[in-house]
C-alpha cells in the first residue's frame, strides 16, 4: 500500500503547539489528569492524527498503562488499557534504546510489528509515532501517536515535534510530583490541627452533654410527678405529657454530644463493609421523602474494617439524611464502596455517599464537621457530620469531601482494613 503524503504543518504551527503545551502547568487548580486532557487533544490536532495517548511505566517498568488518551473522530477520552512486557518484548526494548520510534508501517515495522494482532489492528492503527517520556534520565512512559487509514510517512519535523511534546509532558509530571510532595508534607500538621481542635470541640460537647442530661432527668421526675398527680385537668396533663416526650427527644440529644466525646474502648469487632452497607440498605432506602432513590455500588468485595455495625448504621443514616436534605424529586443518592492504594503498601477501604443536589461552597466545607455548624437554615442539630468525623477518626480513618455550589456533593470516608 502507498504511503500516504501530509501536507506539511510549517514550523510555526509546531511552536505555537508547543507553545499552548507549556502554557498547561500542573497547579493546585489544574490536576496532571486535565493537563494529560488538553495536552492530548491539541496533539492530535496538530498533527491530524486518530488517537494520542500518554502510557506510564508502573510495576518496574514491566507493563505500561494508559494514563490518557484522546480519540479525535470521537472526540472522547478513555483510560486503563494495559500493555505488558512479556507480550511485547521487542517494543519495549525500543522505548528504552531509542529517543523516538518512527513506524510508518507499523504493522510490518520491527519494532512495532509484535502489537499488530493485540493493538493495532483490533484500534485500525497502520503508522505510529512513539516518543518515551524521561523524568531525571530515567523512562517513565511514552507519548504515542497512532494514524488510522493509508500508511503514513512521518517527517523529521514531526518527529522533533513530538519529541518536545514528551518533554512538556514530562515537566508537567514533575510538577504534579511536586505538588504531591509538598502536599505529603502539609498534609500531617494539618490533620493533626484539625484533629486537636476537633477533640477540644468534642470534649466540650461532651461536657455540656453530660451536664445537660442530670437537668433533664431533674424536669423528666418532676413532669412524670405531675403526670401522676389524681384528678389532675386534662389541659395540665396534655401540658405534661409534651414536657416528658420533649424531654426524651432531648435526650437523645445529649447521647449524640456525648458520643462526640468518647474515647473508643476495645478496638471493634471486624466487619465485612459491602455485607454491612448491603444490611443498611433496607433502612436507608425507606428514609427518602421527597421522591428520591438510593442506589448501591459496592466494590469492596471481602475486605474488612474494624467498626461497630450500629455505628457504621449511624454514619450512612447521617449521611444519607444530609444528601437527601440537599436533594428534590427524581435525584439520586448513591453509595458506592471500594478499594484503594494506602500510604505506603497496602489498602484501605473507600465508603463514598455521592448526591447531585445543591452542594457546598468552600466556606461552608472547611467547618462541615464542626460540631452545630449547618446549612440548613431552620433545622437540623449541626451535629450529625461531627459524629460521622469522630466515629471515622476513631476507627483510623480520615474524610475527603468534593462539593461545589449547584454540583452535588460527595463524602468519601478513607478506613484501614482490619488486620
Amino acid at each position: 500500500m502507498p504511503a500516504q503524503r501530509f501536507a506539511k504543518h510549517p514550523i510555526a504551527a509546531y511552536e505555537a503547539a508547543l507553545e499552548n503545551l507549556a502554557r498547561l502547568p500542573v497547579d493546585e487548580r489544574r490536576s496532571l489528569v486535565r493537563m494529560f486532557q488538553q495536552a492530548t487533544k491539541l496533539i492530535a490536532s496538530t498533527l491530524s492524527v486518530a488517537r494520542v495517548g500518554i502510557w506510564l511505566y508502573e510495576h518496574a517498568r514491566t507493563q505500561l498503562r494508559l494514563a490518557c488518551q484522546y480519540d479525535r473522530s470521537r472526540e472522547a477520552y478513555r483510560a486503563d488499557d494495559v500493555l505488558r512486557e512479556s507480550d511485547f518484548p521487542a517494543y519495549f526494548r525500543a522505548l528504552r534504546d531509542y529517543r523516538a520510534i518512527v513506524a510508518d508501517d507499523a504493522r510490518t515495522h520491527p519494532l512495532t510489528s509484535e502489537l499488530t494482532a493485540a493493538y493495532l489492528v483490533p484500534n485500525e492503527i497502520t503508522s505510529m509515532l512513539d516518543a518515551p517520556l524521561v523524568r531525571h534520565g530515567e523512562m517513565v512512559g511514552v507519548v504515542c501517536h497512532e494514524h488510522v487509514g493509508p500508511r503514513r510517512t512521518w517527517t523529521p519535523g514531526e518527529t522533533s515535534f513530538v519529541a518536545s511534546v514528551a518533554d512538556l509532558v514530562a515537566v508537567a509530571m514533575e510538577q504534579a510530583a511536586h505538588i504531591e510532595a509538598r502536599r505529603a508534607l502539609e498534609e500531617p500538621a494539618r490533620r493533626a490541627g484539625e484533629e486537636q481542635r476537633m477533640a477540644a470541640l468534642g470534649r466540650v460537647a461532651a461536657a455540656v452533654g453530660h451536664d445537660f442530661g442530670h437537668l433533664l432527668t431533674m424536669v423528666l421526675s418532676h413532669a412524670q410527678e405531675i403526670l401522676a398527680a389524681p384528678d389532675l385537668p386534662e389541659a395540665a396533663r396534655a401540658h405534661a405529657t409534651a414536657v416528658i416526650d420533649t424531654i426524651h427527644r432531648s435526650r437523645e440529644l445529649t447521647r449524640q454530644l456525648a458520643e462526640l466525646g468518647r474515647n473508643g474502648d476495645a478496638p471493634a469487632a471486624a466487619i465485612a463493609l459491602d455485607a454491612s452497607v448491603t444490611t443498611a440498605a433496607d433502612f436507608l432506602r425507606a428514609m427518602p421523602r421527597k421522591g428520591q432513590r438510593i442506589d448501591l455500588a459496592l466494590g469492596a468485595g471481602e475486605a474488612r474494617i474494624r467498626f461497630e455495625p450500629t455505628q457504621l448504621d449511624q454514619v450512612l443514616m447521617n449521611l444519607v439524611n444530609n444528601a437527601l436534605d440537599a436533594t428534590g424529586e427524581g435525584s439520586t443518592i448513591r453509595i458506592a464502596t471500594g478499594l484503594v492504594a494506602a500510604p505506603g503498601d497496602g489498602s484501605m477501604a473507600v465508603l463514598r455517599v455521592t448526591d447531585d443536589g445543591a452542594g457546598i461552597d468552600d466556606e461552608a466545607r472547611t467547618h462541615i464537621f464542626e460540631p452545630y455548624f449547618t446549612t440548613k437554615a431552620g433545622a437540623g442539630t449541626g451535629l450529625g457530620l461531627a459524629i460521622v468525623h469522630a466515629l471515622v477518626e476513631r476507627a483510623g480513618g480520615f474524610i475527603h469531601v468534593e462539593s461545589a455550589p449547584g454540583k452535588g456533593t460527595s463524602v468519601e470516608l478513607h478506613l484501614p482494613l482490619a488486620a
